[in-house]
């Protein structure tokens, strides 16, 4: 019951994508998580972002930091959707870019990082 209750919080456990650029700017300690396939993280990605394809994040749970948010982002926002909901199961912190990379970050004309 306590996930559920958790859910119901003002941020839906989502995050617009201003809100999560401005944090970066301001070096507020955020892990951003792309699930994205690896030749569209290679073609651009929320500057910062770690890639683990969607597929594999299970591979990579403890990997991931518990002492600040992930943030995770995909397309859409349909699978990062998908992958908080384990990860705040699981105990991490986690939010959903809202519109993912197609219609959140890049509708909102944020900078991209060519791949690494």
């Amino acid at each position: 019951m306590r996930y559920f209750a958790e859910l119901s919080s003002d941020s839906n456990n989502l995050i617009p994508a201003a809100a999560l650029y401005q944090r970066l700017n301001q070096n507020d300690s955020v892990y951003v998580l792309d699930i994205r396939r690896a030749e569209d993280y290679q073609g651009g990605h929320i500057p910062g972002a770690v890639h683990t394809w969607w597929f594999d994040v299970g591979a990579h749970i403890e990997s991931l930091p518990v002492d600040m948010p992930i943030v995770v982002t995909c397309y859409t926002g349909q699978a990062a959707g998908q992958v908080i909901g384990v990860l705040r199961l699981m105990g991490y912190e986690a939010l959903s870019l809202i519109g993912g990379m197609n219609n959140g970050w890049l509708a909102a004309d944020l900078p991209v990082q060519p791949g690494d």
